[in-house]
């Protein structure tokens, strides 16, 4: 409440008043999750986002406390720069044949609810590439490499590259299968499809950006780069290098188990 208290006193010193509808600027005061919340409920605004970082790692919102009146100051001469970044669009097929669709800005996750093996059929583009088992994959982002992604051994990916990431959970390599066991760059215009098999019996879960997409028996899931992309708000020349090094390299606050004597 501090900070947004803050934010309005400023705003207002600057002529700008903060609105609940049509703002042009949607500006975020939270950390990561608090970003990619913001970013599901607003993203067909198609206005650019900002976020003022109160949370713990916060790789999304740049702005933080020490440089909060250079940002008031940028908003007041538009001294900023817009940067571009896409959203992966899952289409998921039910075993009743409903039809769903969302979107994730950092990665959509695809996984089986039970303790075996997830089997499917993997086509890039039309075509058959893999017959998968394993628990699941991870799709993401440039900019979601650096989450979930980067942990299950993805690829740290450059956030202005024209790309994005498939990454297997897990594959299961035995006599019999050939599941695909590294993770994969594919370009942008990449069309991915999993034929699930085995979906009557074993049920597969879908979350986008940590938020899962209901409770439904999917038979087949369609995965590629939505039509729409997410604007976001930097101050400056942004430096992806630096900011990489300072939050997942160096890091900042350290989470640790201090035994009580």
């Amino acid at each position: 409440m501090a900070v947004r208290k803050r934010l309005e006193e400023q705003l207002n010193r600057i002529g700008m008043v903060l609105v609940e509808e049509d703002p042009d600027v949607i500006i975020v005061i939270g950390g990561d999750g608090t970003m990619l919340s913001a970013i599901r409920q607003y993203k067909l605004l198609q206005k650019p986002f900002v976020g003022i970082n109160t949370g713990t790692l916060g790789f999304l919102p740049t702005i933080t406390i020490e440089n909060f009146d250079r940002f008031i100051n940028a908003l007041h001469t538009k001294e900023y720069d817009i940067h571009h970044y896409p959203l992966i669009k899952v289409r998921a097929k039910t075993n009743s044949g409903e039809y769903i669709e969302e979107y994730a800005f950092n990665e959509i996750l695809i996984k089986h609810l039970e303790p075996k093996l997830m089997e499917a059929k993997l086509f890039m583009n039309g075509r058959p590439f893999n017959y998968f088992t394993g628990d699941g994959f991870i799709i993401t982002t440039p900019m979601g490499a650096t989450g979930y992604g980067i942990w299950a051994g993805g690829v740290a990916t450059h956030s202005e590259l024209p790309v994005y990431q498939l990454i297997p959970i897990h594959p299961n390599d035995n006599s019999i299968n050939r599941p695909l066991k590294m993770p994969m760059i594919i370009p942008l215009d990449t069309k991915m499809k999993f034929e699930i098999i085995k979906s009557l019996t074993r049920d597969i879960m879908i979350a986008y950006d940590g938020a899962k997409l209901g409770n439904h028996s999917i038979a087949e899931i369609e995965i590629s780069i939505a039509n729409i992309d997410v604007k976001v708000l930097r101050m400056g020349e942004f430096d992806y290098f630096e900011y990489f090094k300072k939050k997942i390299i160096d890091k900042g606050e350290l989470r640790t188990i201090n035994e009580e004597l």
